[in-house]
């Protein structure tokens, strides 16, 4: 965890974080997300960060793995850890993240936020969930709410995005080395991955908005324009079909009533297989059509890969980037280093 505290501590002085005098409610996670609180607190906050119970460990458990790293890291951070969102502990935040133990963000939390309290979202404005808050009780109660730009330079998660595609391609049990793909998006994640993959696979076909051809470089072959599923002969075996699409809670993929049939894929693919990178697919019409697919299990709205998959570095990022958010929107700022790094909802 050295290595990990350089690298928080590194970002830190990237962003200029300073959170001294705040106050912080945010989550205590495990995996790569456990720094979320730690980065909070080394940026000066008081932090108050909550966990529940969950498939990933008790709140107990949690708490415990913070802890044994802040003491082996010799670190005296004023985190509070708490199992329950009290209204006196909410009245008290200058910053409440949008983050995974908190959610959803809606009345019942907000009625007791005070005046002046910020809500930045560790995540980019078209990926706004209703489900993670209610935005229009933010609104209605001038609440504001800030997405992160996660493209910003010194944040720059989006350049992870690639790195993500091949883990996930990996652990699927398949090659790079020689072999090709085809990237179905409709989102701007797609000249990301596409950056990437296509200097470690054999050809990479790629399907989007036909207004998003320009932004991919002159590796990949474009074969179709997002919906419409076409390819040519050199793609028709590829090693797998890397699907990511927005809205991530639509069922993107099923009969032949939904934006692409389990049919047309079929048609257009010698046994396809599809890795669900991001977007919602109809499993059951896909396993009556004999369609391979992985992870086999993705809950609804959620991408089949995360940043935490890869390790601490793209966690550190966002989560310092969605933390200057919240700073900055306290200022009345909305730009670090001249370029835009929150954008109010």
């Amino acid at each position: 965890m050295k290595k990990v505290l350089y690298k928080i501590k590194k970002q830190i002085d990237e962003l200029a974080l300073n959170l001294s005098e705040k106050v912080l409610i945010t989550e205590a996670a495990s995996g790569p997300y456990i720094v979320t609180s730690i980065i909070g607190a080394l940026a000066g906050a008081k932090v108050f960060a909550l966990a529940k119970d969950s498939r990933y460990g008790t709140a107990f458990e949690v708490f415990d793995a913070t802890r044994k790293i802040l003491k082996d890291l010799k670190l005296e951070l004023d985190i509070r850890y708490i199992d329950s969102l009290e209204s006196s502990i909410i009245s008290e935040a200058d910053i409440i993240t949008n983050s995974g133990h908190l959610r959803p963000l809606n009345s019942n939390i907000l009625q007791h936020v005070k005046k002046g309290c910020v809500i930045p979202l560790m995540y980019e404005s078209w990926e706004l969930r209703e489900s993670d808050l209610d935005i229009e009780y933010c609104r209605e109660n001038s609440i504001p709410v800030g997405a992160t730009n996660e493209r910003h330079p010194d944040i720059n998660v989006f350049s992870y995005l690639g790195d993500m595609a091949i883990k996930q391609i990996l652990d699927s049990g398949i090659c790079l080395y020689e072999n090709r793909f085809v990237l179905i998006s409709n989102n701007q994640f797609g000249p990301y991955i596409a950056k990437t993959l296509s200097k470690v696979c054999k050809n990479l076909g790629v399907i989007d908005l036909k207004e998003r051809r320009g932004a991919y470089e002159d590796k990949i072959d474009w074969l179709s324009d997002f919906p419409e599923i076409k390819v040519s002969d050199k793609y028709r075996d590829c090693e797998a079909i890397i699907f990511t699409a927005y809205p991530f809670d639509i069922s993107w993929i099923g009969d032949d009533q939904s934006v692409i049939p389990v049919s047309k894929l079929t048609e257009e693919f010698n046994d396809p297989f599809l890795l669900r990178y991001a977007g919602d697919i109809d499993t059951v019409k896909s396993d009556s059509k004999g369609l391979k697919y992985f992870p086999k299990k993705v809950q609804s709205g959620h991408m089949g890969v995360l940043p935490s998959d890869i390790g601490f570095d793209p966690v550190i990022r966002l989560q310092s980037g969605g933390l200057k958010a919240g700073e900055l929107m306290l200022q009345g700022k909305t730009e670090y280093k001249d370029e835009i790094l929150v954008e109010l909802l």
